[in-house]
């Protein structure tokens, strides 16, 4: 262990805004990198264990994209207010904010080059069926997308199915099709954009009451707020997409010539036997759905 000055990061923004008498208005863009060379824990096994490497040498300062990377983000706001008699002001406010939903790294099941940690060692990406070594196995379940793999089941794809699946993968794959013939880059898969719209209607009521022997105007707050608009007016927007598996080759072992290294292509779903087809696929949690929050507020002034 030693000092190291490899990593970086570096945060561009380019902004336009504009400011009426009632309204603003403000558009945003931000490019930014980041990278590091140890990141994932708190003490050095850790560290050193966590970050996927590939065809370098583990124990080296291997420069890397770092987790927390999002190269694009796009923010919009805008806000209206208006008062409309002495007693009512009305204010509309939009949020509106488009990014990555994340980095990540494509891996190995298991451990491919025998340093005891299993998943994080970088694929190599196939541009042809002879540069991979593929075999059907016995054993399939939904552990084998961690890379465990249990179970007695007999897989009934020949290596040239497997291939087959295994390359209709790869092309439908954005960070997959275009890197073929090199091994991957930790945390250089970018998941697919989310837009996310969000809104909110403030109602301020004014009126005069007396306290300690005075007269003050006092404020009768509502506020309504719509988070993920678009999920509201169509259940197939303001979703969140992420990755199916971060594992998509297992490693199962060396061949009988002791040097030869043999992969698996694991089923999506082994029971039916239904191939990995898509790289992502929507989070159905509460970051993809919309959601509605009532406010009232008293202030006192």
């Amino acid at each position: 262990m030693k000092n190291a000055s490899a990593g970086y990061a570096y945060t561009l923004t380019a902004r336009i805004q504009k400011t009426y008498r009632n309204f603003f208005v403000s558009v945003a863009y931000t490019y930014s990198q980041a990278k590091n060379i140890a990141a994932g824990g708190s003490t050095a096994s850790s560290l050193w264990s966590g970050r996927p490497v590939g065809n370098a040498d583990p124990n080296g300062a291997n420069l890397s994209y770092a987790d927390y990377y999002q190269p694009h983000r796009v923010i919009a706001y805008a806000s209206y207010r208006v008062a409309y008699s002495e007693h009512f002001t009305t204010s509309v406010g939009a949020i509106f904010q488009a990014a990555p939903a994340g980095v990540g790294s494509y891996t190995y099941g298991n451990d491919l080059n025998g340093d005891g940690n299993s998943g994080n060692d970088l694929i190599y990406i196939p541009r042809n069926s002879g540069e991979i070594n593929l075999i059907d196995v016995g054993s399939y379940n939904s552990a084998t997308m961690s890379g465990t793999t249990t179970g007695t089941a007999k897989d009934p794809r020949t290596s040239a199915q497997i291939w087959t699946q295994l390359n209709s993968f790869i092309n439908q794959d954005h960070y997959l099709s275009s890197h073929r013939g090199q091994y991957a880059q930790a945390n250089a898969v970018v998941f697919p954009f989310y837009k996310d719209l969000d809104l909110n209607i403030t109602q301020d009521i004014y009126f005069n009451a007396k306290i300690l022997n005075g007269t003050d105007k006092h404020t009768l707050r509502l506020s309504l707020d719509l988070i993920n608009v678009g999920n509201f007016l169509n259940k197939n927007w303001g979703l969140v997409k992420l990755q199916n598996t971060s594992t998509p080759l297992t490693f199962e072992g060396i061949a009988a010539d002791g040097k030869t290294p043999l992969f698996s292509f694991p089923y999506a779903d082994a029971t039916n036997f239904v191939p990995l087809v898509n790289s992502y696929s929507n989070n159905t949690s509460i970051v993809s759905r919309w959601q509605l929050q009532f406010g009232i507020k008293y202030l006192f002034n």
